[in-house]
């Protein structure tokens, strides 16, 4: 009897022993691809879409017969993310990026309909908080919500023999709101892909748009162009090790 009891707790003994080490294991295995302490730089590029529902379609304005709208066709946006973990689920970004808004306006009457191309060109500086829920070994899911400096250089102008835009600026500057949400593999080798959608919201009206028909006896019309827009994110950041891991293995020098 007493041979079994002592079988038996050995048996128990070991089978302790191989859930703690599996949950050390696992425990290790998130630390490895956890952002706590992690800095690391990427590169971004975001298709610019329309959507109505975001409020990124069209825009009119209309007086007796005739008609200005103005469409945003596709654009992008493009630049570099700067990524600094600070718990395993939380994490700050920065940058700086490149965003080219393009339009279409469209002048139509009863006696005239003309269509012609042009861009916004934008620069901003985000800065976001994301927040990572675990999927699986080296499959995350993140949120982020932040604001966006948004810089505009200049004005525009656009025209022809059929009609005369101006595209004037509210400020050089405009704040906005950003949101986020993707997936994310990592890697330890190969670095971090990233797939995701973003939107990108000024709080106020980034330029006002002033259309003259030329040779016709109209008024100017006038609108308000929001700049929101809607983006599918594509993203890779390189893989760096935890901060305190660095200094570890590269001590400074006496």
């Amino acid at each position: 009897m007493k041979f079994f009891n002592l079988f038996f707790k050995t048996q128990f003994a070991i089978s302790i022993n191989k859930s703690v080490f599996i949950a050390v294991f696992c425990m290790l295995s998130i630390n490895v691809f956890s952002q706590k302490g992690v800095a690391t730089i990427g590169f971004q590029f975001k298709p610019i879409f329309n959507n109505d529902f975001f409020r990124t379609g069209a825009q009119s304005a209309t007086q007796g017969t005739a008609e200005v709208t103005i469409q945003p066709n596709s654009g992008y946006c493009a630049g570099m993310v700067i990524r600094r973990g600070f718990t395993e689920r939380l994490s700050i970004e920065t940058g700086i990026n490149y965003a080219r808004r393009n339009y279409q306006i469209q002048i139509s009457d009863s006696a005239l309909s003309h269509k012609r191309n042009f861009k916004f060109i934008g620069y901003e500086i985000p800065i976001s908080a994301l927040v990572y829920i675990r999927l699986g070994q080296k499959m995350y899911i993140d949120a982020s919500l932040g604001n966006s400096f948004d810089f505009y250089p200049s004005d525009i102008y656009i025209g022809d023999d059929y009609f005369e835009s101006e595209g004037l600026r509210k400020s050089w500057i405009k704040p906005a709101i950003i949101a986020n949400v993707g997936a994310e593999y990592r890697t330890e080798k190969s670095g971090y892909f990233y797939l995701g959608v973003s939107f990108h919201r000024p709080y106020s009206f980034i330029y006002r748009s002033r259309t003259l028909i030329t040779g016709r006896n109209y008024k100017v019309f006038e609108s308000d162009i929001s700049g929101n827009y809607l983006t599918v994110d594509i993203r890779y950041f390189f893989h760096e090790d935890p901060l305190n891991k660095q200094r570890k293995r590269y001590p400074k020098d006496d």
